[in-house]
């Protein structure tokens, strides 16, 4: 079966539809302007997807961590050995007993579901089917989906995503909670397809349904208790992203859902300069997260996208793919790199906070409340910082002391009115009363 073209005229779902009743093999590959997707099929059902640009929270070892079925040690232990022997993470996990074969399976679904649902939300970009006698993927770890149930999914998020989006326009948005002290009460959901049907499977009376749009004050989903228990004041929405067991449309809803019943709200420029006040930096940078397990979770993530890749033998994007010590540095040592400069980035916006300007040399940020060691790169070269026009730039090099892309830093200037010149240092700032 021939079949491609572009995404305006023959969405995803119609895609999906077409593949799932004319029950094909093969391997769908989709391009846009930033990424390029593969999802595999067997007579017409999902058994993988995989993704050029894939997404953090889309890697196995962190969806299981965030799950709680695994602990950092056991994943530490387990990419190691991964780094020995190139075997798959879920499948070390099984064979040490760490986890079962079900965790797995259920892990990888939501890692292919993630992918795919991201797809929906595309509005432009070429498609092209590669119709195959077989596809090559695990058997006893990834269960095939029906497309029919997914396109529903998909069709829900697309419908939802504008009004999310207007509520959490800003990913770097910090959120707080209202009232921490506050009792909430979990209500289960009901399942509004069955409710809107009238149908009861039993003849005991049952308690009047609850849906998510009818939940009253003090109760909450167990999806919104799992977002708001996330909800610390410290981290923002990406952060949230990363810690939640859920997948980022229903990360992204259930924030949106706290903001409307009053639960949570954005914090102030004014909260923002006391926490960085009174919170030493290093206990930030320290503090346990799933954030810390990146550069570990980075080996994975490229040893399985190679594998996806090569196991696609008719797949255009079919590339030979080698672990080497530039991959290391470019995707691992380079991350943190970028992380020492979002933290110094902070820094600076505490300094304009606390004082009204910003600093135009590290030495300014005050040594007392900043760890010396994040002023320099993980090479021992220290990080620069300019002012141009209304942006505040950070900038890093690579081991060979080279500029590359990834390390740039750019954030807009809080200045109020005109924006001013690098040596004009006055300003109102903001005045912390003790």
């Amino acid at each position: 079966m021939a079949l491609e073209g572009t995404l305006r005229d023959f969405s995803f779902a119609d895609i999906l539809q077409l593949i799932s009743l004319q029950r094909k093999t093969g391997v769908l590959t989709l391009k846009s302007d930033e990424n390029v997707t593969t999802v595999s099929f067997i007579d017409g059902n999902i058994v993988g997807a995989s993704t050029l640009n894939q997404h953090t929270e889309d890697l196995i070892g962190l969806i299981l961590l965030k799950r709680g079925e695994v602990e950092d040690g056991e994943l530490k232990e387990a990419l190691k050995r991964q780094e020995e022997t190139l075997q798959r993470l879920g499948r070390i996990l099984i064979d040490h007993g760490v986890v079962t074969t079900d965790t797995v399976r259920s892990a990888l679904q939501q890692q292919i579901l993630q992918i795919v649902y991201r797809i929906f939300r595309w509005s432009d970009g070429d498609y092209h089917f590669s119709q195959e006698s077989d596809i090559d993927y695990d058997r006893e770890l990834t269960e095939p989906m029906a497309a029919d149930h997914i396109i529903m999914e998909g069709a829900r998020m697309t419908d939802e995503w504008p009004f999310i989006e207007r509520r959490l326009p800003d990913r770097n948005v910090v959120f707080i909670q209202v009232d921490p002290d506050r009792e909430l009460s979990v209500v289960e959901p009901v399942d509004d397809d069955f409710d809107d049907l009238g149908f009861s499977f039993s003849d005991t009376p049952q308690p009047e349904p609850v849906s998510d749009t009818e939940l009253t004050q003090g109760q909450v989903s167990p999806d919104q208790m799992a977002v708001y228990r996330l909800v610390d004041g410290l981290d923002d929405v990406h952060e949230i992203i990363l810690a939640s067991p859920l997948i980022e449309f229903e990360t992204c809803k259930a924030l949106a859902d706290l903001m409307e019943m009053g639960l949570i709200r954005e914090r102030t420029n004014n909260e923002i300069a006391e926490v960085e006040l009174l919170t030493e930096p290093v206990s930030r940078v320290e503090r346990p997260s799933v954030v810390g397990y990146l550069p570990w979770l980075a080996i994975p993530f490229l040893i399985l996208l190679g594998f996806a890749f090569t196991i696609m033998p008719r797949n255009p994007m079919n590339p030979t793919f080698s672990v080497q010590d530039d991959l290391w540095e470019r995707y691992v040592v380079q991350s943190q790199s970028w992380l020492r400069m979002d933290w110094l980035a902070r820094a600076a916006e505490t300094e304009f906070f606390l004082h009204g300007f910003y600093p135009t040399d590290l030495d300014e940020l005050s040594a007392s409340r900043h760890d010396q060691a994040l002023m320099s790169d993980p090479w021992g070269r220290p990080y620069r910082i300019a002012i141009r026009g209304d942006k505040l730039m950070f900038t890093g090099s690579d081991s060979r002391g080279q500029p590359v892309p990834m390390l740039i830093q750019s954030r807009s200037l809080a200045w109020e009115g005109e924006t001013p010149e690098a040596g004009n240092r006055t300003g109102p700032g903001l005045i912390l009363i003790p």
